[in-house]
């Protein structure tokens, strides 16, 4: 075996290197390493977090909300917008460096010269690091599928599904029933499942096939919006009326409801831990003048949600700036995004920075607006600038590398 790297940029540089493709679906690879590891049950109680949007911030109010309880508490998100370190939490505070490295070199030696993905190995050093913090919940963010997702491996005892629309459709199947049976192979038989809105029938098939009753938006907890606040209503309780936050009330309610057997749940703690600041989840800044929303939503569904969204806030975009990676829905997306929309914003396109970049001139011809293309970040934000005045809304998204480029989150 070569000489292991001495720094985590070293490591990241070499575990990037260590499998011939970006995405490898299947357990088989992670499960041998987890199993020589001991990392099967990281932590005494798991959540696994599947969706197609939503997922990072269910993810990071459950871990607000179990913490704020007393638990330690484990998390991952993914991808991470400027740092590694973001992936891996260990109660409520980034993994250290030098932390993150001796998982690597941990995981690098266990798997001797077995092939693991970048995601794969990020994914083991997130077990290793919270089996030796030896915290009390993992809360697991799913990444791109379900059934054959990396923590996947992991057994969980509450199982959460936020949404499922059409995204990374050449690995997950073309319709939404489709993706929900990939998203739904995370469910157990005895576990507690919790699903977000609008869950597709394959979904609830595999609910069924299991015997699970699972506690689902709309009929068992749900999200209210009114004006300047929300209502989150359970059945078996008051309803809680909460102030708007950042994040979106669905995904709050969501992760409200994955603990609500072990949180108790009221106002002043659900906005304690829901008024959080997570860089490109509904960021939004004032600079120059004006407002800039920052927002990672790539695919139609998320589109419409994050148009709701600004809705419920009051905020009508002037102009987007939009950067998108290959092989995702653009038209689509343009289209969700233009039907509802106030008035005629401009739109302004910029190359994504990633294994699957797209050029900002290849995105707007896509869309219908050659003259779009502006290619540049400082470009695009120069010119929304110019094109809008005093308190108007600019939004920035379409993918973690559109914000990850802006200014206003350097």
């Amino acid at each position: 075996m070569p000489d292991q790297p001495q720094d985590l940029s070293g490591w990241l540089n070499y575990i990037g290197q260590q499998h011939s493709e970006v995405i490898d679906m299947g357990l088989e690879r992670f499960s041998h390493v987890q199993r020589a590891l001991n990392l099967k049950q990281p932590a005494p109680r798991v959540i696994t977090i599947a969706g197609t949007n939503g997922k990072g911030s269910t993810a990071r109010v459950t871990e607000a909300l179990l913490l704020d309880a007393g638990y330690s508490v484990g998390t991952t998100l993914s991808p991470h917008v400027w740092r590694f370190n973001e992936r891996i939490r260990i109660d409520g505070v980034e993994a250290s460096d030098a932390t993150i490295f001796n998982a690597f070199a941990a995981i690098d030696e266990a798997r001797d010269d077995l092939p693991l993905t970048y995601f794969e190995f990020s994914a083991l050093a997130a077990l290793f690091c919270m089996a030796r913090s030896k915290v009390d919940i993992a809360v697991l963010e799913i990444g791109l599928g379900g059934r054959l997702d990396a923590f996947n491996a992991v057994d969980a005892d509450i199982a959460v599904i936020t949404s499922i629309g059409l995204d990374h459709q050449a690995f997950l199947g073309d319709t939404r029933e489709a993706i929900g049976g990939e998203k739904a192979g995370i469910l157990r038989a005895g576990q507690r499942a919790v699903l977000g809105q609008n869950m597709p029938e394959s979904v609830y098939a595999r609910c069924r096939m299991l015997g699970l009753t699972p506690s689902c938006w709309g009929e068992d907890f749900s999200s209210l919006n009114r004006d300047a606040e929300w209502v989150f209503s359970r059945p078996d309780g008051e309803a809680i009326t909460v102030p708007q936050t950042r994040l979106a009330a669905h995904n709050i309610a969501v992760a409200c409801e994955a603990v609500a057997d072990l949180v108790e749940l009221n106002g002043e703690r659900i906005l304690r831990c829901a008024d959080l600041a997570i860089p490109g989840r509904m960021d939004i800044r004032e600079a120059n003048d004006r407002v800039w929303v920052h927002d990672v939503c790539h695919n139609p569904d998320g589109a419409r949600f994050f148009m709701g969204e600004l809705a419920a806030r009051g905020l009508v975009p002037s102009f987007f700036v939009c950067a998108m990676l290959a092989g995702k829905d653009h038209l689509s997306f343009y289209q969700a995004i233009n039907d509802q929309a106030i008035g005629e914003p401009r739109w302004a396109f910029v190359d994504s920075q990633d294994d699957r970049a797209l050029s900002g001139q290849a995105l707007a011809d896509i869309v219908g607006l050659p003259g779009a293309g502006i290619g540049n970040m400082g470009q695009a934000i120069d010119l929304a600038q110019a094109q809008t005045g005093q308190g108007d809304v600019i939004v920035i998204f379409g993918s973690f590398s559109a914000v990850e480029q802006s200014p206003w989150l350097a």
